[in-house]
């Protein structure tokens, strides 16, 4: 953990809550208030108001480039459009007015523990979060053959995490011994770094590294969840999460932080309705989820009584891809602890899956284009006198 002091900077309009967080700064031995003619950031502590659409960029620009360690929100109240937005831009901490000092602190700690990962977010992994519309629609099989094609191109760079509730069944597929699960990262989640990420980690024969659930356990917290995955997108570059079908009431973190979620379907009327609401339910918690899900019909037969275009066209969504029946190679890998592309390679099934894993290949990345804005001279404006109505114009969300 980096026990360095980690300086805070204050954008805060409400003078009495920025006095009380000074306080607490002050009385907070891992952190300490960044001088107002300071040119380090640090930590920001940000209070939107009427020129949030003017600072968004540029305090995205400033967590992106790392000229601020991270971001908090802070308010009266959390306004839900923000704080989706806010989320989509790597945004995770709200401190709600008046700022408890327990909550202030619990945030610090995050935010020590993520940076102690050094990862330059632009090197880090992709999360490909795999789920049903309901069980029982072959999530398992596709996310561990998934892992295993993505694996093949550079062997131990991928994981493969299971968060299937009540119990996960990835070691079944993969014939896999293992001494370790995500249970224990949970009962040690101070402990938490690469070294003890590796060692909890169980490895197949092909090099694929996987994190297996324990058999009885409740979800990790949110937090907790959000610093595993934040881990695995560091060490490596694919993760692939065999989830269960999420809830209404909380987007789950395996969603929330997934740069794709492939959704798996049937070609059936109550498969339809699912996915209805399924789709409807994660776009009314998240907007971008839209962006980011991939649909699957999974075991498809010819002439099934709904098409995929059919289905499409109910949906108001196109069909990713189509993965068609094959259920004698399948149950056949299953029960042979064998992936299906290793065992039955030439299967209609394996090829479809490898069809998938193509669309997921590495891309050359972009090189960002910077603002150029001289953010410490900003702040140096945003004194404690200043104008409650004269807002900071150069932060984030």
């Amino acid at each position: 953990m980096n026990s360095r002091v980690i300086p805070i900077s204050l954008a805060v309009i409400d003078k009495e809550q920025r006095d009380r967080l000074e306080k607490m700064i002050d009385a907070n031995p891992m952190v300490r208030l960044a001088a107002d003619d300071s040119d380090e950031m640090g930590v920001l502590i940000y209070e939107p108001g009427d020129s949030v659409e003017e600072d968004m960029p540029h305090i995205i620009h400033a967590l992106e480039s790392g000229q601020a360690e991270d971001v908090y929100l802070t308010g009266s109240a959390a306004d839900p459009e923000i704080l989706i937005r806010a989320m989509r831009s790597g945004i995770r901490e709200f401190l709600e007015f008046p700022v408890a000092e327990n909550d202030l602190r619990a945030a610090v700690l995050r935010t020590a523990m993520r940076t102690s990962l050094g990862v330059d977010e632009t090197d880090k992994g992709r999360i490909l979060t795999v789920m049903g519309c309901k069980s029982g629609m072959g999530t398992t099989t596709l996310a561990v053959n998934l892992a295993c094609v993505l694996n093949e191109s550079a062997p131990g760079r991928t994981v493969l995490l299971d968060l299937r509730q009540p119990m996960g069944e990835t070691p079944y597929f993969l014939d896999l011994k293992y001494d370790y699960t995500w249970g224990d990262l949970v009962a040690d989640i101070s402990r938490l770094d690469a070294t003890y990420l590796r060692s909890v980690m169980a490895e197949h024969e092909s090099g694929l590294h996987v994190l297996p659930g324990p058999v009885s356990a409740d979800r990790p917290d949110a937090q907790t969840l959000l610093l595993i995955l934040e881990q695995l997108r560091s060490g490596y570059d694919f993760v692939v999460v065999d989830a269960s079908t999420p809830g209404d009431d909380e987007l789950p973190k395996e969603v929330e932080l997934a740069d794709s979620i492939l959704l798996t379907m049937q070609l059936s009327l109550p498969c339809l309705a699912h996915v209805a609401r399924l789709v409807d339910s994660l776009g009314g918690q998240d907007p971008d989820t839209d962006r980011r899900l991939r649909v699957i019909a999974n075991r498809v037969t010819r002439n099934a009584s709904i098409g995929i275009a059919e289905a499409a066209e109910v949906l108001g969504r196109e069909i990713a891809w189509a993965i068609p029946e094959d259920g004698e190679p399948v149950l056949s890998a299953i029960n042979q602890g064998t992936p299906l592309i290793q065992a039955f390679p030439k299967s209609s099934s394996a090829k479809a899956v490898r069809a998938v894993a193509k669309g997921f290949a590495p891309e050359a990345k972009k090189a960002g284009k910077g603002f150029g804005l001289p953010f410490a001279s900003f702040f140096r404006k945003k004194g404690k006198d200043s104008d409650t109505n004269d807002n900071l114009a150069g932060a984030a969300l």
